[in-house]
């Protein structure tokens, strides 16, 4: 435990270095296109029509609790977008930054923390999009929306985690980056971002809500649209952060272990 809080203290004084990582690699996406950040715009703004169009106009998908289906749809898609993108982009952190590795004074334990960083370009885009769709929805904003600070702190803790597992695994298991990607679908899918977990019978409700990132998407939505208190659901709640604590304390831990043997194979 002991070495797990020290693991923790490094990443501390490496904060000014994270932050200029972060903003490096978000200006490293862009270099060399045309319309340069725009396209970080663009691309979430495109998705949310696609979305919009196909199951508010193709399938006709009806507002949940006179809410519009776009509304709560979004509450659950900005979460998850900055969840998966992190998640995705840490995977093949260590492989990236093979330069650094090798190094024995850099500290390779922030690199998935750069990309989490990273990945909040993205979700402050995506919050914007939704303030401008809920105001043209005139469905009013409370003290309860500023609850989604929490609820994204949840979540980065929850990311973190993963992130420093499937980085570590990736440098000795090539197919982990390739493994993650059909999991991360399969795992969008699992959550109730597109559709409604009232649709399924109420006993096969609790298998949903095992889903840690349930509690994420739900917090959203009780943050924007349904103004709930985070002690609303205090018991997923305490389930989550049972969860989250094992991941992330077991991220430290297996992160450590294996960084001695990192130079060595990259």
């Amino acid at each position: 435990m002991f070495r797990t809080i020290k693991f923790l203290q490094r990443i501390y004084q490496y904060r000014s270095v994270i932050v200029a990582m972060a903003v490096r690699e978000i200006r490293s996406r862009y270099i060399g296109t045309f319309a340069g950040l725009l396209w970080s715009i663009i691309n979430p703004l495109m998705m949310v029509l696609v979305y919009w169009f196909v199951f508010s106009v193709g399938f006709k998908v009806r507002p949940t609790g006179n809410v519009p289906f776009i509304v709560v749809f979004l509450c659950g898609l900005i979460p998850w977008l900055a969840f998966s993108e992190a998640l995705a982009t840490s995977a093949n952190a260590l492989n990236a930054n093979a330069h650094l590795v090798t190094k024995t004074v850099f500290p390779t334990e922030i690199l998935p923390l750069v990309y989490l960083l990273a990945s909040l370009i993205t979700h402050v885009i995506m919050l914007i999009i939704l303030l401008v769709v809920l105001l043209f929805n005139e469905l009013p904003l409370s003290i309860y929306s500023l609850q989604f600070l929490y609820y994204f702190f949840a979540m980065s803790v929850f990311a973190l985690g993963l992130g420093w597992i499937v980085s570590a695994a990736n440098v000795f298991w090539k197919d982990v980056g390739q493994c993650l990607g059909v999991i991360l679908n399969v795992w969008f899918w699992f959550t109730p971002i597109v559709w409604d977990i009232s649709i399924m019978h109420q006993k096969y409700q609790f298998i949903i809500k095992l889903n840690p990132f349930y509690y994420v998407v739900e917090g959203y939505r009780a943050s924007f649209v349904y103004q709930q208190p985070i002690w609303h659901n205090y018991r997923m709640g305490i389930y989550f952060w049972v969860v989250c604590t094992f991941v992330f304390v077991a991220g430290a831990f297996i992160f450590r272990k294996l960084k001695p043997e990192f130079a060595e194979v990259l």
